[in-house]
């Protein structure tokens, strides 16, 4: 039986996306007949530091100071107590067939990478880019010494890997042009665990949401630093007719700031973040979604939610660079529309265009060529 470790901060029920991603990988492999071993953290009063059993998985939850976006130095206290741990678990089980870092706590895959020197096969599965995505966020000064410092750590533990799993094409063109040997990078974007949901579904959640009769543009998930809603911003203030209404849905560091540029604007409301039992519901409910990117972020992260809103039907809008997996994607598959960042003319254009092709009866959703299933085969290759 082959016996894979996986690191990463959140685990269900600890909420998160990649903690999502992962239980649904280690489920599957876990299903195939591999044991799977997940290391992660505790960060609920209801959750106790120790070890249990979840759908053939076995979790190992380690205790640390809890997880906040209150302020950059709280993280970095969180982020520290978990290092050492992660590195302790990993250690304490020997000659592994595999270990998989994940991204989150960010270069946990240096500890993880000194710690797995017994394991077969060490593997990074990288949903952002460090330090990078650091420095262009501003949490760090870009270049500086302490930049430099983590781009050492990070250039050294990638070499170190067998193999280096990124989000798209762009993430791997970022670490060609580390460096890191383009053979042993695998592009195997994220999937969505998202369905289509009945008409009666989505109208009832219209109908609740008071949505009956308009036309939703909805942003739904993290109103994070990464995303761009400048432009968003700009195609509200222009929407002055009154047809489409542009809907927040979400929590995140950037909330407070858009509620203030918004004020004022009939065209714009808010909603908190959605529950994951009723998400594929309230997805199929909208007419047209947005997923925004920072122009300068391409290559360091990839906003997977895309494709959940792909796997809906629905159409979607993304404001992002053109060099993003997805803007090549919709450019490859025409599962929605691509618009630059700063160009609200143009959102407003495609908005007004998924108005018109509604009130004609022409649907545009759809998920084109996209796979949006867990690609477990191409897993196990890696894994083996």
């Amino acid at each position: 039986m082959k016996t894979y470790v996986f690191t990463n901060r959140v685990y269900p029920p600890v909420a998160g996306a990649t903690g999502e991603l992962l239980k649904e990988l280690a489920e599957g492999l876990a299903a195939a007949g591999a044991r799977v071993l997940v290391v992660t953290s505790r960060e609920s009063k209801n959750e106790t530091a120790g070890r249990e059993t979840i759908n053939g998985v076995e979790v190992i939850r380690v205790g640390t100071v809890r997880f906040t976006r209150a302020s950059h130095w709280l993280r970095a206290l969180s982020y520290a107590g978990l290092y050492p741990q992660f590195a302790w678990q990993v250690w304490k089980q020997g000659a592994v067939d595999a270990v998989v870092s994940m991204t989150d706590p960010p270069l946990q895959l240096a500890f993880v990478t000194l710690a797995s020197f017994r394991a077969k096969k060490k593997i990074h599965w990288a949903q952002d880019l460090y330090p990078e995505l650091a420095e262009e966020l501003r949490v760090i000064p870009r270049n500086s010494l302490v930049a430099r410092i983590l781009r050492a750590v990070s250039m050294w533990a990638l070499a170190k890997q067998n193999k280096i799993v990124v989000l798209g094409r762009c993430m791997r063109e970022r670490l060609v042009g580390r460096g890191i040997d383009e053979q042993k990078i695998e592009v195997i974007p994220n999937w969505t665990s998202v369905s289509e949901a009945s008409e009666t579904e989505s109208a009832s959640v219209r109908e609740r949401l008071g949505w009956s009769g308009k036309f939703i543009a909805l942003y739904s998930g993290n109103l994070g630093l990464a995303h761009d809603f400048e432009t968003l911003v700009g195609a509200a203030r222009r929407l002055d007719s009154g047809d489409i209404e542009l809907v927040f849905a979400g929590e995140g560091p950037r909330l407070d700031e858009v509620r203030r540029l918004t004020a004022g604007l009939p065209c714009v409301s808010f909603l908190p973040a959605q529950p994951k039992q009723t998400l594929s519901a309230f997805l199929a409910a909208a007419d047209v979604h947005l997923v925004t990117m920072r122009a300068e972020l391409e290559g360091l992260v990839v906003p997977s939610k895309a494709y959940g809103v792909i796997a809906s039907r629905k159409p979607l809008i993304y404001v992002g660079p053109a060099g993003s997996e997805i803007a090549r994607a919709i450019d490859e598959t025409g599962a929605g529309t691509a618009v630059r960042n700063g160009d609200a003319e143009a959102l407003v254009s495609a908005l007004r265009k998924e108005f018109a092709n509604k009130s004609d009866s022409q649907a545009s959703g759809g998920g084109g060529k996209l796979s949006l299933a867990i690609p477990l085969s191409r897993w196990c290759d890696i894994l083996k």
